[in-house]
């Protein structure tokens, strides 16, 4: 919500100021019209940007948070205890002050008639527009407290999901960077340091390995090079940026992301495994084929899969099942062929929701199996990349030292 500035003037003519914490202009507008005040101006209040920036917690909610959230609520829900207050409860107890105020507002909402579903809805960043659909259907099926549980059960398998793949990424990440970390420090202090002791003896003649290395390290300590380089670094970003902002752009690169060799399978397996749970959870929850679609293109990342699913959605519409419809247009291979006419036979049998959730847990299987795989795959990598590198670099430090030998000889 936004702070607003009033001045208005009451029904005894006195001329008022006030503040008045809302969403739009539209709503103070109203606040004022039904206390029958005459409006002079309303302006959002200067500064009130920068308070939501402080008060706002960096990265937004985790994972994590929006699971115990989901929980607790449905706990409490089911216990008996008023939606009402349950979120005062939530209230009182969070220590985050971002979260905090964005509970608040949602008490604020459901204070004022809202249901918990359109109250989440208004404040952006908490849960997705699947769980807030999750939660609609659960408040007209009279079930909330299950769906929330349902809503709970579904952040902690995405939040075990990305930490594996997470976890599995670090490890190369890490021995990568101090391996270039390694290299530049080599570059530009231990082989200058070969070149003055060359010198120093009368000769000025380097070999080929270690004199590429010293034209690198001069080059990279030339401010002119560097600013150059970090140019060139920034203009990189800043295209590769405005490429990912254009359909097209954002559609090639993602396709490229697929065909990465062993990243490109967990890209892969990861949009299957989400499309499958989350469009078996919103047909078994009541939402209709269109709208699960429409919700589950939105919460995917890969702009294959979007454009795929908008096409399908599109075919849905003309009376065309998913399968089929998916089928059409599924032209990078991104759900495999066989997922399809399972879905096939699952539709043909009404029973594609529970085709959909158990083909979600055979690939989350695969995909566990591909990240704990990528360590052992990525060890005998490293050790080449880290073995080529030191070697590389003890010839060209130690060469020269060798010639020094004969040299002095």
């Amino acid at each position: 919500m936004t702070i607003y500035k009033y001045v208005a003037i009451d029904k005894t003519g006195k001329k008022i100021n006030g503040d008045k914490e809302a969403n739009s202009k539209d709503e103070v507008s109203r606040f004022l019209y039904d206390k029958g005040f005459i409006i002079i101006s309303i302006n959002e209040k200067l500064g009130t940007e920068f308070q939501k920036l402080f008060s706002s917690d960096i990265g937004g909610v985790p994972l994590k948070d929006k699971m115990i959230l989901a929980k607790q609520l449905s706990t409490m829900i089911a216990a008996g205890i008023p939606i009402i207050q349950a979120m005062d409860i939530l209230v009182q107890q969070t220590e985050k002050k971002g979260l905090k105020s964005q509970l608040t507002n949602i008490y604020k909402s459901i204070e004022a008639g809202s249901s918990l579903s359109e109250a989440f809805k208004k404040e952006k960043g908490i849960f997705s527009d699947i769980h807030i659909n999750l939660m609609a259907a659960g408040e007209k099926s009279a079930n909330l407290n299950e769906m929330l549980e349902k809503i709970a059960l579904d952040l902690e398998k995405s939040k075990a999901l990305r930490g594996k793949i997470t976890g599995a990424l670090i490890y190369p990440a890490i021995i990568f960077s101090v391996l270039m970390l390694v290299l530049f420090l080599m570059i530009t202090v231990m082989v200058p340091q070969v070149k003055e002791l060359y010198k120093s003896l009368g000769t000025n003649d380097l070999p080929a390995v270690t004199q590429f290395l010293v034209d690198l390290g001069t080059l990279f300590s030339n401010p002119l090079f560097l600013v150059i380089f970090v140019i060139t670094i920034l203009s990189g970003v800043v295209l590769f940026r405005y490429i990912l902002s254009t359909p097209k752009g954002k559609t090639e690169v993602d396709k490229i992301k697929l065909k990465i060799p062993i990243f490109g399978k967990i890209i892969n397996k990861y949009e299957i495994v989400q499309f499958c749970r989350l469009t078996s959870m919103l047909l078994q929850s009541g939402v209709q084929i269109i709208e699960t679609i429409n919700i589950v293109r939105d919460s995917s990342s890969n702009q294959v899969y979007k454009d795929m699913m908008k096409n399908a959605a599109d075919e849905i519409t003309k009376g065309i099942p998913l399968s089929a419809a998916l089928a059409k247009y599924n032209t990078e291979n991104a759900l495999p062929p066989v997922l399809l006419k399972i879905m096939s036979t699952g539709e043909e049998a009404g029973k594609v929701d529970q085709i959909l959730e158990d083909m979600g847990k055979l690939y989350e299987a695969e995909l566990e199996q591909l990240t704990g795989n990528l360590t052992k795959i990525m060890e005998p990598l490293i050790m080449v990349l880290a073995g080529g590198m030191v070697g590389f670099l003890a010839i060209a430090i130690y060469l020269p030292i060798f010639q020094i030998g004969t040299l002095v000889n």
